[in-house]
């Protein structure tokens, strides 16, 4: 990243994206605590899971096409691969 060209916008695509990267912990340790998962519906997590996961692989494809990576997207799309996943774990393993 070259901080001389660091401009609003990506200092708000960096904070947006962190943003939503840590805005799904609160649900993760609070499943990861309770292990009530009662309000997931299948189809709500597993739209989720697989929606972040394609949308990963694209942004991650298009990112290397044009040899420029968008390291927000990136955080952000892998973060809550992981989360999501656990959920979606948790939906099956707790119910």
């Amino acid at each position: 990243m070259n901080f001389k060209k660091f401009n609003f916008f990506q200092f708000l695509g960096w904070f947006g994206n962190i943003i939503l990267s840590i805005g799904v912990f609160p649900q993760v340790y609070q499943t990861w605590l309770t292990h009530d998962v009662d309000s997931f519906s299948w189809s709500f997590l597993l739209m989720w899971a697989f929606g972040v996961l394609f949308t990963f692989v694209y942004i991650l494809h298009d990112n290397q096409k044009v040899k420029k990576y968008q390291w927000p997207l990136l955080l952000n799309y892998f973060v809550n691969i992981i989360a999501t996943f656990y959920l979606v774990f948790a939906k099956f393993i707790y119910s």
